[in-house]
């Protein structure tokens, strides 16, 4: 990947924005899968190996969610970078 590292603090302070935002992005839709298929297959009344159809979508489906999400970020989002100031490295 040809990302740029940010070396000014405003750079820096945007990629620590750009960050948080696609983390929030990711919780968010997270958060809406788990509540969301429990919810919609709640009364569905399907079991699987024992366990209602509603609780193996969500729970495991929002860790599987999780991982890929995270993986997709650090891949394309996250930069590597040192948080020291512009003053510091000049001395």
């Amino acid at each position: 990947m040809n990302r740029k590292t940010p070396v000014t603090d405003e750079e820096k302070n945007a990629q620590i924005k750009k960050e948080a935002k696609a983390t929030f992005i990711l919780f968010i839709i997270c958060c809406l899968w788990h509540v969301g298929t429990g919810y919609l297959f709640n009364n569905s009344g399907i079991r699987l190996f024992g366990l209602p159809l509603w609780w193996l979508l969500s729970c495991p489906g929002v860790f599987v969610i999780a991982i890929v999400g995270l993986v997709y970020l650090l891949k394309n989002v996250f930069v590597d970078f040192d948080l020291g100031s512009e003053e510091e490295e000049d001395e």
